[in-house]
């Protein structure tokens, strides 16, 4: 038993240094990110930017393999589906696109169940999400 101990130990004191393709949190001008509502803005940076834009919170824990691979693989991946940081940088049909799916995203997996575990207060009410449908539903009218 000792034995096993030991080696589960160094395994896990040898993954710390696999190294990881970490997303950077590039430095985004202001004019770059979406522009809504103040309080469209809060439920977003509560409950989206950390995987949707390049303002990413990583948590003490967040560096610790195997912990810090799958969050840094969501951000990176949050990043390439959508990034509120890159936002003006998107053509009108980009973030026509987008809210869309925004509606349909918040009903159904974001923020992903996984992320809440330890953000509970990244999770969405009911009045949360009405508000990101109506503004998203009015931002895509306004683009059509």
């Amino acid at each position: 038993m000792k034995k096993l101990t030991l080696i589960i130990l160094l395994i896990f004191i040898g993954i710390q240094f696999v190294p990881m393709d970490v997303p950077a949190d590039v430095p985004s001008k202001a004019e770059d990110a979406i522009q809504a509502p103040e309080n469209v803005q809060a439920i977003l940076k509560r409950s989206c930017f950390d995987c949707h834009s390049n303002h990413t919170t990583y948590p003490w824990y967040s560096h610790v393999a195997p912990v810090s691979w799958f969050t840094k693989g969501h951000v990176k991946e949050g990043r390439e589906k959508m990034n509120f940081s890159t936002w003006a940088g998107y053509d009108d049909e980009k973030k026509l696109k987008y809210l869309e799916k925004i509606p349909k995203a918040i009903k159904s997996k974001m923020p992903l169940p996984t992320y809440l575990i330890m953000h509970q207060d990244a999770k969405l009410s009911d009045a949360d999400k009405k508000v990101l449908e109506d503004w998203a539903t009015e931002a895509a009218f306004d683009l059509e």
